[in-house]
């Protein structure tokens, strides 16, 4: 393969999150030369080894204000429409993007132009615009200002597609999301599945008596739905505890999280955990009865992976990029999808009961969680490597 200069933008770089996981792992293994070009760089909240790269913050405006929902989103579409970057040296400029992101390359563009797409933003999705219009913004003027902020932005996406030469996604899941709203064909798409860490627990596998969700917490999460199931099933099995673990990121979620203590204080039996190290984490998913799964439309989730890869059973929404790669692992007890949550409720009540039901079948199935995951390659090795094979395949069809 050509080693190539790469101008590589990625949104953020502030938190230890599975965008920045996985954009990292790629640097430290690809072929290539790379300079990455951020909107926002916080070393001490994200990976140390981010140091070891080159990196180039764009300046945006509301520069200390990037927790807030509202404020985030305009500076980095104003920036995104009015900031240019050098890329004369370039022979290769490569977006990651969950939505936003992408808006850069309207003015920021070369011919072999290549998006890393995990969704197309999420805002601005069909099922998610019912979602937030049930669940996020009830006030019909924000209701008002949220959908024409969509119809905006869509309009805005549309042209920075039509500058992207490839698309590489890492779901069927997001690849289907893009085609569905016209943004791509499908020849100019691939699908790169990124890795499971598959780390040799210390831990003795045992057996508790509490599941286990881990998940931030957060509107998208559902913990509230969860703890509404939750109180039924306790009424009938109150030997059984639920732990939630999980960290809180971003400010404009307090409302929510304000609400999932409160449900926490006065459901029984209900444990809520945040800023857990790794080994604790280890430690809860090796002794779990079963874990659960129950976020909105997950783009692929690394979650599921975990819990299987500790060879425990899961009971799961049957919705996100995960099932694709899990839908036959017969460890699983899957729930239906539902956009209401007084619903979603009703059906982790009945997933739980149907699991105690047949918790010994399930769990003895689940004990081949860790060689189902293993059999399907899913390595950062491999990851880096079929990226930097289709980063240079477009070089040849872009020249």
């Amino acid at each position: 393969m050509e080693k190539l200069k790469i101008a590589l933008f990625h949104p953020w770089i502030k938190s230890r999150g599975g965008a920045e996981r996985l954009i990292l792992e790629w640097l430290k293994r690809t072929m290539h030369d790379v300079d990455i070009y951020t909107w926002a760089y916080l070393p001490d909240k994200t990976y140390d080894e981010f140091k070891q790269f080159n990196i180039t913050v764009i300046k945006t405006p509301f520069q200390k204000h990037l927790n807030s929902f509202i404020t985030r989103g305009l500076s980095f579409g104003f920036t995104a429409l009015t900031k240019k970057i050098d890329l004369t040296k370039y022979d290769l400029l490569l977006y990651s993007t969950a939505g936003v992101a992408e808006l850069m390359a309207i003015k920021n563009h070369l011919n072999k132009t290549i998006f890393l797409c995990y969704t197309p933003l999420r805002a601005a999705l069909k099922d998610d615009i019912k979602w937030n219009l049930k669940n996020r913004f009830k006030n019909p003027i924000i209701q008002l200002i949220y959908l024409l902020g969509v119809l905006v932005y869509t309009i805005l996406e549309k042209r920075a597609w039509k500058n992207a030469n490839k698309v590489i996604f890492d779901s069927v899941l997001a690849k289907n999301r893009a085609l569905d709203k016209k943004l791509i064909i499908e020849s100019k798409t691939s699908v790169i599945y990124p890795a499971v860490d598959l780390k040799k627990s210390t831990i003795k596998p045992k057996n508790s008596n509490y599941f286990l969700y881990v998940a931030r917490i957060g509107m998208a999460k559902r913990q509230l739905a969860l703890i509404n199931g939750w109180k039924k099933f306790v009424e009938h099995h109150p030997e059984y505890q639920l732990y939630l673990v999980g960290s809180i990121f971003d400010s404009s979620a307090s409302k929510y999280v304000t609400k999932v203590k409160h449900a926490v204080e006065t459901t029984k039996n209900v444990i809520l955990k945040t800023d857990v190290s790794d080994t604790e984490l280890d430690k809860l998913y090796s002794e779990a009865t079963a874990c659960l799964n129950v976020p909105f439309h997950e783009d692929f989730g690394i979650v599921p992976f975990e819990v299987v890869a500790h060879n425990k059973p899961l009971i799961s929404v049957d919705f996100g990029g995960f099932v694709e790669l899990l839908k036959n692992h017969k460890g699983i007890v899957w729930l239906p999808e539902t956009l209401d949550n007084n619903v979603l409720s009703e059906r982790i009540y009945s997933a739980l009961e149907e699991f105690i039901s047949k918790k010994d079948k399930i769990s003895k199935m689940a004990k081949y969680g860790k060689k189902f995951i293993q059999s399907q390659n899913l390595t950062w090795d491999s990851f880096a490597k079929q990226l930097d094979e289709v980063l240079n395949e477009n070089i040849g069809e872009c020249n």
